[in-house]
């Protein structure tokens, strides 16, 4: 008996050490952190560099006081009429339908709620867009859910210009609306008003279609705003910009995460922080981090017929991977793969508006040419106006009467249908 326990405590007291030596010897290769890398100082500079915009010429700051209402809480004011529209109006082809219902319900709308369309078309006229790129996690998002509700007003009022003939009207005030929001596009330093810029330009098409609708076939041409028939910049459709904004955001994180406040705890954590501390090295972690917003920013400004390809690579390398372990800043690399999702929606959702701008404008050159849903099929397949990724033609949808673009973005998000 004695003879087992002793081999036991040999056993045990080998593990012991082995562990301890392991660990000690992760310690001594995890000495020193690594400098800041190129692409990590690319993005410092990216952030470093951006231009001054006085508060005046701010489009940020005028969307951030949409939401100072003269009441406080306007929605809460609507009646049950506003709402049923306004809920309607998130999808254009629901917003139609509400409209024919409901005719009555927008002019209460508008009537009720001038004072933020107003303070909306203040906003489209200011010079810019620049955003603060938050450090503390903790920091509260921007809202920007009162300027989405303000572009609906805009848009339906639009709408209005069109019921009474007013080609100059609806042509200037779509124009005004896109110009801001592709702008936004271009200047977005983080996903959230990216995503948003995404959102808004295709509410602006999709009821700009609505509006041109109602004009005769001899106005519609005259209608279709310039920035309709300009194709989305590279820099519109990149999210380089964003995710380098993303990149000082997990900065702030880590160093949230290296703070003493984030030491407290009780004995288990203290004692695991104090192991694995060692173990993370902080400016290498960003640097994997950089590397990585790096390289997805520009596969999101690859030419279009490559976008495709590449995100069903990123998909299936992200599906394979594994964080496996490195000797050097192990806690790191794992954060590192349980940090990044494959992003391949956030670049498609960008990459997706030339479709839809094509789409729209071939409806709107339709509809002007005088062409009748009998002969849209055929005229839809010679169009000139195409697929942006693979330069195929539109399809035809009888049923709904629709021209139908599928881009790359999973699901039904992926399919847009104009209404001819």
């Amino acid at each position: 008996m004695k003879g087992i326990m002793r081999k036991l405590a040999w056993a045990v007291g080998g593990l012991v050490a082995f562990v301890v030596v392991a660990h000690l010897t992760l310690v001594v290769v995890n000495w020193n952190d690594e400098p800041p890398s190129a692409d990590a100082e690319r993005l410092v500079a990216m952030k470093r560099d951006r231009p001054l915009l006085a508060d005046s010429a701010n489009g940020y700051i005028h969307a951030l006081s949409l939401a100072a209402a003269p009441d406080a809480d306007y929605k809460a004011a609507r009646s049950p009429e506003v709402v049923a529209l306004a809920n309607a109006c998130g999808e254009a082809s629901e917003c139609a339908e509400a409209l024919q219902t409901h005719p009555e319900a927008l002019a209460q709308w508008l009537g009720s709620e001038q004072w933020l369309l107003e303070r909306y078309r203040r906003m489209l006229a200011t010079e810019g867009w620049r955003e603060p790129i938050p450090t503390d996690i903790r920091a509260p998002l921007a809202g920007y859910q009162h300027a989405m509700e303000a572009q609906k007003l805009h848009l339906l009022a639009v709408r209005q210009q069109a019921l009474a003939g007013d080609a100059a009207a609806v042509r200037d005030l779509l124009e005004r609306d896109l110009v801001f929001w592709r702008q936004v596009l271009a200047s977005s330093d983080l996903l959230i008003s990216k995503m948003v810029a995404v959102a808004a330009v295709r509410r602006n098409l999709a009821f700009g279609n609505l509006a041109l609708r109602e004009l005769p076939p001899d106005l519609a041409d005259a209608a279709v705003p310039p920035s309709w028939r300009q194709p989305l910049t590279v820099a519109e459709r990149s999210l380089a910009r964003s995710l380098g904004g993303e990149w000082h955001v997990a900065g702030g994180a880590l160093r949230m995460v290296m703070s003493p406040e984030a030491r407290a705890g009780d004995l288990g954590q203290r004692v695991a922080d104090r192991l694995l501390r060692p173990l993370f090295q902080p400016q290498a972690t960003l640097n994997l981090f950089a590397a990585r917003m790096v390289r997805l920013g520009a596969l999101s400004e690859l030419p279009y017929p490559e976008i495709e390809q590449s995100l069903e690579r990123l998909a299936e390398s992200h599906e394979d991977a594994s964080p496996g372990f490195r000797l050097y800043n192990p806690v790191g690399s794992i954060l590192d793969f349980v940090a990044a999702p494959a992003y391949a929606d956030y670049i498609a959702r960008p990459a997706d508006l030339e479709g839809q701008r094509r789409a729209a404008l071939l409806v709107a050159a339709l509809r002007g040419a005088g062409i009748e849903h009998e002969g849209a099929a055929a005229a839809v397949r010679d169009a000139p106006l195409r697929r942006p990724h693979d330069g195929a033609p539109f399809e035809w949808d009888a049923a709904s009467g629709s021209v139908v673009f599928r881009g790359l973005e999973q699901g039904d998000r992926g399919t847009h249908a104009v209404l001819f």
